[in-house]
């Protein structure tokens, strides 16, 4: 867990070592002793992400010749000036990663990772062991600490802690790392064999010690492809719903990688896609009957939209897909079909400038992908207005309508009304649990008016405005149910105020799952409206308040 606030600590490299350790409760300097025990002496050694430089300098004066790299300059500048070089033996720092590797091949007897592997993505984590392999010589070793999942009970912990470090770090705008999920699962394929290992605070912390294999003629690594995931059954439907009434929040993610739909080869078309779970069941059951490689990037469990406005579905992650699965090996095929929504993330005239080696044109097929189907038989030069348009018919708004309020009600007002139900208890007014109650279907019924009459607000992109216009049709309808309800219209005026910040703060969330606005609009916009909503907010919960007093 303390990987994860990692990123917090090395923004101040004098304190890091320090506060890492009281972190981590001494585990990084035990796995450090591991690691140092592990090292002979006369090797030439390579350390991807050092840090500090801490381990470096104590691996070269084992008598060692050292090359450590760290992404971070200024951890690299800590590290020159603290530990110098030792005499008679190399010790360089680099500011270095694994993008501009640049290791000749053969050249180390170790290289050595320890708490990086979580700060990489799943294609990251893969291209790492390949320059690893590529990089050391016969039966060389690779020494790798992380974090990872524990076992049991354990992982319930494990998965609290996190959740807690994750939104102090949300709270900081610094991002999270990444659960080593499905590591252990690449090393074969690309060519290590786990030699030794230990571990700590139950499996959440390991140290692995992995030996290079499978030399072949070609001294290339492997490559890793996932099993193939079903699409199809009960479960597949299950994790439809879970999906839906999650809030399609949560990081449903499968292995990224190639997958298959139905028999294809060498001349087969090569769909790519997000590793959502729901993407990807959708997809796959869209493609059924046609022969085609399915390749999910690491877009984190996030759909294509989304990602791709949120910098997880770009040029970046498209290239390591390629790189890291050997998708050339699959198919003779010298284009990617992309959906249309990813077009917000990959930029096609950059792919070739970001990476020379890049082997492949991009088209942007259809918006959805029900449309694959005829886009793969008509090869159309001009897509027709039904696979360019991202129309948000009346099913994807209730579809979205739905998985916004449980989003809603996740995030936010199952604490409030929770809040509400234990202050209501230890006052002894249960007499008023009905509040609780009245507020859960005020949201409720308040996005199911916004699913349906969201189109009304299509005259602006502007949310603000789109948010003003549902607050007052919310404010007649929930205003006239509250009347009915309690018979009194001054309740009704001193719950206006509440009642209109409910559809506005509700409108401006829902806008982003709608399609109706950029995340450039949305930039611009917030200022005004972060304003304006915390103006409607607490005006709402005083006047609301005076009117429970009241009646």
């Amino acid at each position: 867990m303390a990987v994860v606030y990692m990123r917090k600590l090395e923004e101040e490299p004098d304190t890091y070592d320090s506060k890492f350790t009281t972190l981590t409760k001494g585990i990084n300097l035990k796995v450090q002793d591991w690691i140092l025990d592990r090292i002979n002496s006369d090797e030439s050694i390579l350390e991807v992400g050092c840090g500090t430089g801490t381990l470096a300098s104590k691996m070269a004066l084992k008598g060692n010749n050292v090359l450590a790299i760290d992404i971070n300059s200024k951890m690299i500048d800590y590290a020159m000036r603290n530990y110098s070089t030792i005499s008679s033996r190399e010790l360089i720092y680099q500011v270095g990663s694994i993008s501009d590797w640049q290791i000749e091949d053969c050249s180390k007897d170790v290289i050595v990772s320890k708490f990086l592997l979580s700060e990489l993505r799943s294609f990251e984590q893969q291209l790492l062991l390949r320059y690893a392999w590529k990089s050391l010589k016969t039966n060389g070793r690779l020494i790798i600490a992380a974090e990872f999942v524990p076992s049991g009970i354990w992982k319930l912990f494990f998965k609290i802690r996190r959740w807690w470090y994750k939104k102090k770090l949300r709270r900081l705008k610094i991002g999270g790392t990444f659960i080593l999920r499905w590591f252990l699962n690449y090393l074969e394929p690309i060519g290590f064999k786990i030699v030794a290992q230990e571990e700590w605070n139950h499996g959440a912390i390991r140290v692995i010690e992995l030996q290079k294999i499978n030399e072949n003629a070609n001294n290339e690594p492997g490559y890793y492809k996932p099993l193939q995931k079903t699409f199809t059954g009960v479960r597949a439907k299950f994790q439809i719903i879970r999906c839906l009434f999650t809030g399609q929040t949560d990081y449903v993610s499968i292995e990224p990688g190639i997958y298959r739909s139905g028999n294809p080869t060498n001349e087969s078309p090569i769909i790519v896609t997000a590793n959502y779970i729901y993407t990807y069941i959708r997809v796959m059951n869209d493609l059924k009957g046609i022969d085609a490689w399915v390749l999910c990037v690491d877009s984190r469990g996030i759909n294509v939209w989304c990602a791709a406005r949120g910098g997880d579905f770009g040029n970046e992650q498209l290239i390591e897909a390629v790189q890291a699965t050997n998708i050339q090996k699959f198919s003779n095929k010298k284009t990617l079909i992309l959906p249309q929504l990813s077009a917000g993330g990959v930029s096609a005239p950059l792919l070739h400038k970001q990476s020379s080696s890049f082997p492949y044109k991009i088209k942007y097929g259809p918006v959805w992908s029900k449309h694959l189907p005829q886009y793969l038989k008509e090869h159309p030069a001009r897509k027709p207005d039904k696979m360019k348009l991202a129309k948000f018919t009346f099913s994807h708004r209730l579809r979205a309508g739905i998985s916004h309020t449980t989003f809603l009600f996740r995030k936010i007002f199952l604490i409030v009304l929770a809040v509400i139900a234990l202050l209501l208890l230890v006052f002894g007014k249960l007499d008023m649990l009905w509040i609780v109650g009245e507020l859960a279907i005020g949201v409720i019924i308040t996005n199911g008016l916004l699913s349906i009459l969201f189109p009304l607000t299509n005259f602006t992109r502007k949310f603000v405005i789109k948010g003003v216009v549902i607050g007052i049709i919310n404010v007649l309808c929930l205003g006239f149910l509250l009347l009915i309800v309690h018979q009194s219209i001054i309740f009704v005026l001193l719950n206006i105020c509440f009642i209109f910040w409910l559809a506005f703060f509700s409108t401006m969330s829902f806008s982003g799952s709608t399609m109706a606005t950029s995340p450039r609009e949305i930039y611009d916009e917030y200022p005004i409206f972060r304003i304006l909503n915390l103006t409607f907010l607490i005006l709402g919960i005083i006047l609301s308040t005076i009117g429970l007093i009241l009646i």
